[in-house]
């Protein structure tokens, strides 16, 4: 894929995991295996750590909105779980992380064997510009252990979240994805742009991790 993400001049990595014969394929061996910033992609395991806490009561749950401006239009209304995923909804999911609390969010990263498992930087903001990073290879592992309901996790919890990632439904495939955007940086320091998830397509699942750079010089 190197030429097409020199066609677009863009710095980034795809990695492609082929769940049957269990092989991966990938642009840049590097940068597969660099951590960066989760962004948004972080609202999975947050969701799976708020069900498992009890902070997130079930899929029903509404989170209300307290009429107060956020920065996004469509996060000002009321959100269930997979509304607030859909549209990213980054209050709810700082509230939620306030609720889980440092010691039970830490434990259940480690669990998971998620990135770098470091979450310093605040409760609230430790995925969006705090300490916590993660690789597109581990992104790949992580959302594996999920597909197969092997984090350490309840099965029912997994589920829900799965669900709520259904991004695309077609008689012939299933996409479940998670964007992610750390901000635009500079060409020195960049942000990060994120898309990671997996298609089922008849017997087999392909998982997938891209995540590229994002500066004020980018097209």
């Amino acid at each position: 894929w190197n030429k097409e993400f020199s066609a677009e001049a863009v710095n980034g990595v795809f990695v492609l995991c082929k769940s049957s014969s269990k092989s991966c394929a990938t642009n840049d061996l590097a940068r597969a295996s660099k951590e960066y910033l989760p962004a948004s992609t972080f609202k999975i395991p947050n969701a799976i750590i708020g069900l498992e806490t009890g902070v997130i009561k079930n899929e029903h749950q509404v989170f209300k909105w307290d009429g107060k401006p956020r920065a996004m239009k469509q996060w000002e209304r009321d959100l269930t779980l997979r509304g607030a995923i859909q549209v990213s909804a980054v209050p709810v999911f700082q509230q939620i992380a306030r609720e889980v609390g440092e010691v039970r969010m830490q434990k259940y990263l480690k669990k998971f064997s998620y990135g770098n498992q470091n979450i310093s930087g605040g409760i609230d903001k430790f995925w969006l510009e705090g300490q916590l990073r993660i690789s597109a290879v581990n992104q790949v592992e992580f959302l594996e252990s999920l597909y197969l309901n092997k984090l350490s996790a309840s099965k029912e919890n997994q589920l829900i979240v799965k669900e709520a990632l259904v991004t695309e439904a077609a008689p012939e495939y299933l996409v479940h994805s998670k964007t992610g955007f750390s901000g635009v940086g500079t060409e020195s320091n960049p942000g990060v742009a994120w898309w990671v998830g997996w298609v089922e397509k008849e017997t087999e699942v392909y998982f997938f991790a891209f995540n590229m750079d994002i500066d004020n010089e980018s097209k």
